[in-house]
């Protein structure tokens, strides 16, 4: 399954979800109403009453009281989901926070820290992604890992220490892979709207829970002076206790639905760590550790409310989040879980046992002290000049261990000043800066004069030293050189950024003309950065995306690569062909302009999933017309692709020349 195919299943099972749940608010709306008459209603008839008239029809059906008990129930419902969502609205930071989790700095030194680190990076540039912080949840020595966020570029990962120092890099590697599946195919926001909504089905038991305490309360003062009262506070009792029933019935259920949701996603996201990674022993040896010894406890007591988001059980509970982890391992490696059955461990133990430790020792590597990392396994690089955007375009959203092997040479290959750089908080500032540098002296020199005016003197230092070094960069290393930047631009304060964002601007804008890397350059940042930071787009009317839309996409990418007028035609024809659209016609150069552009793009990225591949299909026939993609019509293609919401990995063999 690709990646639209899974954007496409993540949008049903948001319709199924909701369905679920109204039906079950329905159901509650009806047991609260019934209760209230029986309770309230019921308290108030005669004994005659409550034995005849209470049973008509008239006594139970009371349309003003229904209409006042589903606007209590939805406002008690409605309001709790709302507050939870509000709590983790700040996306995966927010959650990983509350589960008590650390950021890790980018330029870390710990060398366990620096081993995730690493990982993660190296997962992210396979993917094409921006590099997500990484929180590490320091008191938890049970092996566990999440990710958490409202879509990819809110995306963070968590992982506890138990997992950093008991599995091998090649476990690590496949528990990384593992979470990075569940951000590429759109199942964090669904797991946030799980945890929204159960809590406000908790909610009305609370509700009930605080009305019995406090009528208790109420009742040892009255009960000996008003008979009256004493039984309006009995009441209340009863109600309370109903409520609670009903709201701690209605979260049994919401935990179950959980459950079943979250179940089919784990194996899912077992196959694409093996897909990713081609190492079964990885996630397959992770998963023997926690089976056989180490465990996957958490401690903290939000621990329940995420329970499902969790690469193994993080909690003992009646409602299996996970499937049986002998059933995981089944699936990965036969041999594996047979060897593990004959071990004697199951489900998650408590301690380390002598038989679990041998057992698994046979194939999970022993104690990950013992192993040494693995190198990542290279993988043949197509002869440059004929890299194949299908295969690309196959990869978004399912990098293969080929990508991996790309990402890590890459990452091996580039300048360590750049890449320590990177990491860096003033660094990073001057890598995006020098990266928007004009090749002639004279404009370098007003940008510079413009840095000096604008950015803090840390960060025009370091633009300057990196200049010569971003001037010798490969193309190809540009878009990844970024990707690893806004992972740590994402640690700025909010005053930071909107200084760096107003010198980005006039970077930009200094020699008053807009080419398309720096349109994709500042594309990227703005879509990964401004969310994280709160800025808002701009208010315009969002509109359905048009053919005209499509025109001016492929027209600009068009007249980007193509040599002479025929040559650039020919480009937007084969693209407009590759659609399937009818009627889409080529604009002129002067029309195709980069904020009609920027328009198209925002317009496209609204679009169906798999509408959304056609179009990517064809910008990568538009780039590729001539048989041959260039470094600069690969960063293109990447870059607009970035900018529609689908993550491409690095192209591979690309031809050198721009």
């Amino acid at each position: 399954m690709d990646f639209f195919a899974h954007q496409d299943r993540a949008r049903r099972n948001t319709r199924w979800l909701v369905g679920l749940m109204v039906v079950a608010f329905v159901a509650t709306v009806v047991l609260v109403y019934v209760l209230v008459i029986a309770v309230v209603l019921g308290g108030q008839q005669g004994d005659a009453q409550a034995a005849g008239g209470l049973l008509g029809r008239t006594a139970w059906w009371q349309p003003d009281l229904f209409v006042l008990v589903a606007t209590g129930v939805s406002l008690v419902i409605g309001g709790g989901s709302l507050y939870k969502t509000a709590q983790l609205s700040g996306g995966g930071e927010k959650l990983a926070e509350m589960l008590g989790g650390r950021r890790l700095s980018p330029d870390a030194r710990d060398p366990l820290e620096r081993k995730v680190l690493n990982i993660v990076e190296e997962m992210a540039i396979a993917s094409g992604t921006a590099v997500p912080p990484v929180y590490l949840l320091d008191s938890e020595s049970g092996i566990n890992a999440f990710a958490a966020g409202l879509d990819i570029d809110s995306a963070v990962i968590g992982i506890t220490r138990g997992a950093v120092e008991q599995l091998s890099r090649d476990e690590l590697q496949g528990v990384v892979a593992h979470e990075f599946s569940h951000i590429l195919h759109g199942d964090m926001r669904l797991n946030l709207r799980l945890i929204a909504i159960v809590h406000g089905i908790l909610v009305l038991g609370l509700l009930g829970y605080y009305a019995m305490r406090i009528a208790a309360s109420s009742g040892g003062r009255r009960r000996s002076s008003n008979k009256e009262g004493g039984g309006a506070i009995a009441a209340i009792l009863l109600l309370g206790l109903a409520l609670m029933i009903i709201g701690y019935v209605g979260t049994f259920f919401g935990s179950l639905i959980k459950a079943a949701v979250s179940r089919q996603r784990e194996f899912l996201a077992d196959a694409s760590a093996v897909q990713f990674t081609r190492n079964p022993g990885g996630i397959s040896g992770a998963l023997a550790r926690i089976a056989s010894a180490n465990g996957s406890k958490l401690e903290t007591p939000r621990a329940a409310e995420a329970s499902h988001m969790f690469f193994a059980s993080g909690l003992w509970t009646l409602f299996a989040t996970h499937p049986p982890l002998t059933e995981r391992i089944a699936r990965i490696d036969a041999s594996k879980a047979a060897l593990l059955a004959e071990s004697g461990a199951s489900g998650l133990a408590t301690g380390p046992t002598a038989a679990g430790m041998a057992g698994v020792a046979g194939f999970a590597g022993g104690p990950a002290a013992a192993s040494p990392p693995t190198p990542t396994p290279t993988a043949p690089i197509p002869t440059a000049g004929r890299a194949e955007p299908r295969s690309a375009i196959d990869s978004i959203g399912d990098p293969t261990a080929a990508d991996i092997a790309h990402a890590h040479e890459l990452l091996a290959s580039l300048h360590p000043q750049l890449r320590d750089a990177a990491h860096d908080p003033f660094g990073c500032r001057g890598v995006v800066y020098a990266l928007l540098l004009d090749d002639d002296p004279n404009m370098r020199h007003q940008q510079f004069e413009l840095l000096e005016n604008l950015a803090e003197p840390t960060a025009c230092e370091a633009t300057r030293q990196l200049s010569l070094l971003i001037d010798t960069l490969p193309r190809e290393q540009r878009l990844m050189l970024v990707d690893t930047a806004v992972g740590t631009l994402r640690n700025l304060s909010p005053q930071q950024y909107a200084r760096f964002r107003h010198a980005v601007e006039a970077l930009v804008q200094a020699d008053r003309r807009l080419d398309l890397f720096e349109w994709v350059l500042q594309k990227i940042l703005l879509r990964h950065l401004d969310p994280v930071f709160g800025m808002q787009p701009e208010r315009r009317r969002r509109r359905k995306a048009s053919g005209r839309d499509v025109a001016a996409l492929l027209s600009c990418l068009a007249h980007a690569g193509g040599s002479s007028p025929d040559d650039a035609a020919q480009a937007f024809h084969r693209g407009a062909d590759a659609t399937g659209l009818s009627g889409l016609q080529m604009l002129p150069r002067d029309q195709a302009r980069l904020n009609e552009l920027g328009e198209a793009v925002d317009a496209i990225a609204r679009i169906k999933p798999k509408s959304k591949r056609r179009i990517i299909e064809a910008i990568a026939a538009t780039v590729t017309h001539d048989g041959v993609i260039t470094a600069t019509e690969a960063e293109l293609l990447r870059g607009v692709a970035d900018a529609l919401g689908c993550p491409m990995p690095p192209l591979q063999g690309t031809a050198t020349s721009a």
